[in-house]
């Protein structure tokens, strides 16, 4: 199975502006995606997640009602399609909220699949312990480092720039498969994310406190001071000097000369006063779909064009009943969201309890060394990669190497 991001990868101005931001900021109609054996448009998604928080917001209806039955028919018919796969169902299994649910409803639909975890501590472990026990399923997990699949190798395969660093940690997951003697062929991967768009995308409290402090120096027009490669040098601390429409992007990107006129693309969705669907406008689509989600299927078909991922929560039905729905399934002043996950988990399994604190997540990165064309790709966009954070390392390093396996050339003219 095929699935291709970006219609027109190798058109250069959307080529720049993927390299430039590690996230998409192009004309919306350009985009295409292929999930579930669907073809889903952007421009669609925009105007579905419109109307699916306009309804809500309507009604107002926050926690007077908590309910998942009404979906849970839904969703079992979707993941019941695997059946009829005559492949062997593998969970990437993170112990959060949505790859605990897909376990339980797939084991409560007496289907039989195997579970890889990644874990970067000892608490994080625990609960993955304690909730298998719960479900009783046994897990895989992974190394500290690849065993089997060399990271090299694979990114010459890689068919577009992976745009998500802390991606690199879905390796580790495929790389159990070798360890299992399992073809790729004969799997079928399936991932938990896709459904923060539609089931409330809310800000932490840190955003927030980092929005306000960008309308601060924003309104001051502070950026247009600083410049660039100092900007770069801040790493993290450097995000506060992005406009306010920016800040539900994560952060620690690599910025170049013409930065702030490229995410100027983002400003035309402060017209939605609603916090929650512009967070879902501009991260859900622009971020989730485009960086996110797509590492999966990236880092799989490089390890076998044939493989196949499947996402539960892009159901197309699924989707179309949250936009029916009368109430909205997150409570914002409490920064809450997925109520009816968290309730069906908290009646089946006391999640709750089991999962207090999971802790930040530390993604996987392997040992890395800059070539010489990327060391001089570095110095024509004035970039200095030493200075750099590992986020923004790993960020450079993936889309050059991606260029340079590819012998993509561009004219530097075209992105700065």
């Amino acid at each position: 199975m095929k699935y291709s991001l970006l219609k027109q990868l190798y058109d250069k101005r959307i080529l720049a502006e993927i390299l430039q931001n590690r996230f998409c900021s192009f004309d919306k109609s350009i985009v295409n995606w292929t999930y579930n054996d669907k073809n889903i448009k952007a421009i669609d998604l925009e105007e579905k997640l419109i109307r699916n928080y306009s309804n809500k917001v309507e009604n107002k209806m926050v926690g007077n009602k908590i309910d998942y039955t009404d979906w849970l028919d839904i969703f079992d018919k979707s993941i019941k399609k695997l059946n009829s796969s005559n492949r062997q169902p593998i969970l990437f299994f993170s112990g959060g909220k949505d790859s605990t649910f897909i376990a339980s409803r797939m084991i409560k639909n007496k289907m039989k699949p195997l579970f890889y975890s990644y874990v970067n501590n000892n608490n994080h472990k625990k609960i993955i312990l304690d909730l298998a026990e719960k479900l009783d399923i046994k897990i895989h997990f992974t190394n500290q480092d690849l065993k089997y699949l060399n990271f090299e190798d694979v990114y010459k395969q890689i068919k577009e720039p992976v745009l998500d660093p802390a991606g690199l940690s879905i390796l580790l997951l495929l790389d159990i498969n070798f360890k299992n003697k399992i073809n790729f062929t004969d799997s079928v991967f399936i991932d938990g994310m896709g459904n923060d768009a539609y089931m409330g995308h809310l800000p932490g409290k840190r955003e927030l406190l980092k929005m306000n402090l960008q309308k601060l120096l924003t309104k001051f027009n502070t950026h247009k001071i600083i410049k660039i490669n100092f900007l770069n040098k801040l790493g993290k601390v450097s995000d506060l000097f992005r406009p306010d429409y920016m800040a539900h992007f994560p952060g620690s990107n690599i910025k170049l000369s013409n930065y702030y006129n490229q995410v100027n693309f983002y400003k035309k969705y402060k017209i939605y006063k609603d916090i929650v669907l512009q967070r879902a406008l501009q991260r859900g689509i622009h971020y989730d779909f485009c960086c996110a989600i797509n590492k999966s299927i990236l880092y799989s078909n490089a390890c076998d064009e044939n493989s196949q991922i499947f996402f539960p929560f892009l159901d197309e039905d699924l989707i179309d009943h949250y936009e029916k729905r009368s109430f909205i399934d997150y409570n914002l002043p409490k920064l809450i969201n997925k109520l009816s996950i968290r309730k069906y988990l908290d009646d089946e399994l006391n999640f709750k309890k089991i999962s207090t604190n999971k802790g930040i997540f530390h993604p996987f990165f392997p040992k890395i060394e800059f070539d010489s064309k990327q060391i001089n790709l570095s110095k024509k966009i004035k970039v200095n990669i030493y200075q750099l954070n590992k986020f923004q390392k790993y960020d450079f390093f993936l889309w050059s190497k991606y260029l340079i396996n590819n012998d993509i050339n561009f004219e530097l003219a075209d992105i700065l």
